[in-house]
Order: structure tokens, then C-alpha cells, then sequence
């Protein structure tokens, strides 16, 4: 494996914005700083973009999106049954608009913040609007931060011939498959109080909207590694800070360094290795995020995600198999 300036520099960058986005997120004690992990990981991974326009179009879809899940569970707290209606129309109302590649990897995060926002209204007493007030924070310091390290590190990208994007034919098939994977997933969730298993959603999302089953099976078997991997490297991650999680200039020493290898490896790869070394960053960074605090280090609620993510991903599977075996 050859390293060269550019793929230092785009490590570099990656590293450095989502590291700095996730201690500002833990200094600043804001109730839900995992924002603060999800946001500038998923706009360094998987931004193309990233001149203020660009990165004003990758987040206002998401922030719609939590708001107007917002206002429908404010609007009809009492009254479960139609929030989920609802949710079935917005899920709907996606996936017949994701039918390009573009769009299909852009349905992702406003679809999986609308299901956020709808399971911490019904399960939690935490404060909605507030938690809207703390995304549009991680959005607007996620962009800043992420400008300043492109000016102190610019991309340098050769230009490339612009190819017409394909576009996908939407059936009613796909979206029967989506709403019924989705409305079954949200529905448990708003029943069974398992506020862990809502991070969950994201490879349900990623295999719900998939356009076949060559697709769908790659999607579990590639979030599969990356997702569980992902918890095992946190725990590692872990034991590294364990009587140090306190020492700020250690802790962010060891993150730092552990973005930067894994971004090393994303971007000198091409293809489905970037997609897995992409996916292993934000399925790291967000265990450590979430449950790793001054006072506790919580390898139990890490391998609870772990599990429940394997979990998840299994049932995925087992769906898989016994289409198969009632077409036999």
C-alpha cells in the first residue's frame, strides 16, 4: 500500500474535522452530542461537495426532516397510530424520489433522523426542541470546522469526465419492500421501549432501499463487517483510555490517531473497500461518542450495540433466506 500527499492530507482532514466536531460535542456538554460524531463523519465519508453550497444542500434535507418529525409528534403525541401513518407516507414519499445513486445514498440521513426524532419523542421525556436547536449546532460548527481544514488542507482532485448518472425505475415493488422493512422496524421500536436498538435502523435503511437482491445481500453482508467490527475496534478504543478517559489531551491524541488510520485506509482504497473503511469510521466514532464519558467507559452498552447490530442484520438475512426458500 503506497501513501502519496493527497491521501494523507484527505486522512488528515477527516481525522482532524471529526475529531475536533466530537470534543466539542463532549467539552461543551450538550445533551446529544453524538450529532456531533454523526454529522462530520457522514460529510467527510461521503461528501463530494464541499464548497458552502454543497454542504448547505447535503444537510437541509436532514434538518427538514427532523423538524417536520418534530411537529408531527408534537401534533399527535396521544395518538401513536398516526404518527406511524405518517411516517409510512414520508418513507414513501423518499423512496420514490431516490431513483439515482445520488439520491439513493442522500435518502439515508434524513430518513434515519425522522425516525430519531420520532422514537426519542415517544420514549423519553428529553427536551425535542432543543435536541432540533442541537442539530442545526453540529450542522453549522460540522460545516466551519470542515472549511477550515480544507483551507489548511486543500483538495486537490483532478478533474473527471461528468458521465451520465443512471436512473432507476421505482416499482411499486421497491416501495413496498421499503415500507414494509421500515414500517415494521419503526412500529416495534414505538412499542417496545429499546431506545439502543434506534441506531439499529441505519443498515435497515441501506438494505430497505437497495433495487435487488444481489444489492440487498451485499448491503448486510458490508454493513455486517463494518457495523460489528466497528463496536469491537470502540471496545479496543476502550481499554486504551481505561483510568485516562478524563485526560482530554490523551484522549484526543488516541481518537485522533485511530480516525486517522482507518481514514488512511479509506482513502488509498476504491470502490466497495472505501465504502467498508467509510462505514467502519461512523460505526466507531458513534459507540465512542455515545457511551464513553469522563466518569465511564460502558463496554456493556457497546456490546449491546454490537449485539443488537448482529441482531438486526440477522433478521435481515433470515428474510433473505426464506424468500428464497418459498420461491423454491
Amino acid at each position: 500500500m503506497r501513501f502519496n500527499k493527497n491521501d494523507t492530507n484527505s486522512a488528515l482532514r477527516t481525522a482532524l474535522t471529526i475529531t475536533i466536531c466530537m470534543l466539542i460535542g463532549k467539552l461543551s456538554n450538550f445533551d446529544s452530542p453524538v450529532y456531533f460524531a454523526l454529522y462530520p463523519t457522514i460529510l467527510m465519508t461521503k461528501g463530494r461537495q464541499f464548497s458552502w453550497s454543497g454542504i448547505y444542500a447535503m444537510f437541509l434535507p436532514t434538518f427538514l426532516a427532523a423538524s417536520a418529525a418534530l411537529i408531527v409528534s408534537n401534533l399527535f403525541y396521544d395518538h401513536p397510530f398516526i404518527i406511524w401513518t405518517i411516517s409510512l407516507f414520508f418513507f414513501d414519499f423518499m423512496r420514490r424520489r431516490a431513483n439515482t445513486p445520488a439520491k439513493l445514498n442522500q435518502l439515508l440521513m434524513p430518513t434515519f433522523n425522522w425516525i430519531l426524532i420520532i422514537i426519542f419523542s415517544h420514549h423519553t421525556n428529553m427536551n425535542m426542541p432543543m435536541r432540533i436547536h442541537e442539530i442545526l449546532l453540529a450542522m453549522m460548527i460540522t460545516a466551519v470546522v470542515a472549511k477550515t481544514t480544507i483551507w489548511l488542507l486543500p483538495v486537490t482532485q483532478k478533474k473527471q469526465p461528468i458521465t451520465p448518472m443512471p436512473t432507476f425505475d421505482i416499482s411499486y415493488k421497491h416501495r413496498f419492500i421499503t415500507l414494509t422493512l421500515l414500517g415494521i422496524s419503526v412500529g416495534f421500536l414505538m412499542i417496545i421501549d429499546l431506545i439502543s436498538a434506534t441506531f439499529c435502523l441505519v443498515p435497515v435503511i441501506a438494505a430497505a432501499t437497495q433495487m435487488n437482491r444481489a444489492n440487498y445481500i451485499k448491503t448486510i453482508k458490508l454493513r455486517f463487517i463494518t457495523q460489528v467490527s466497528g463496536c469491537m475496534i470502540a471496545i479496543i478504543f476502550s481499554v486504551a483510555m481505561i483510568g485516562h478517559q478524563d485526560i482530554i489531551s490523551y484522549y484526543s491524541v488516541i481518537l485522533g490517531g485511530l480516525i486517522f488510520v482507518l481514514a488512511l485506509m479509506m482513502s488509498t482504497s476504491k470502490g466497495i473497500e472505501r465504502d467498508i473503511h467509510a462505514d467502519a469510521i461512523l460505526a466507531t466514532v458513534l459507540p465512542i461518542q455515545l457511551y464513553i464519558g469522563s466518569n465511564a467507559l460502558n463496554f456493556s452498552s457497546t456490546l449491546l450495540r454490537g449485539w443488537e447490530l448482529a441482531v438486526t442484520l440477522g433478521i435481515l438475512y433470515l428474510i433473505h433466506l426464506l424468500r428464497l426458500t418459498k420461491r423454491a
